[in-house]
């Protein structure tokens, strides 16, 4: 009996792990004017270009680290 209950939190808890990863997966990070509010609201005293440029700057800085760990993983004498 107890190994039933564990069994089915053990799934349950799976599902939803599964779930959320595919859900973030599909949504993926806002664009611009999705994040401006939220922007706004953290940043009061910049204004839409500044933050623009910030948002712009994170998502390159983003985009650099991804690529450069994919290309560490890739180059044999960078592998453990």
């Amino acid at each position: 009996m107890k190994t039933k209950v564990f069994a089915g939190i053990c799934a349950i808890i799976l599902s939803v792990g599964i779930g959320t990863a595919v859900y973030a997966a599909e949504v993926g990070p806002g664009t611009f004017r999705d994040m401006l509010p939220f922007m706004r609201e953290m940043h009061p005293n910049l204004g839409d270009s500044e933050l623009e440029q910030m948002y712009n700057g994170c998502r390159q800085q983003g985009e650099w680290n991804s690529n450069s760990s994919r290309m560490m993983y890739k180059n044999p004498m960078m592998r453990f």
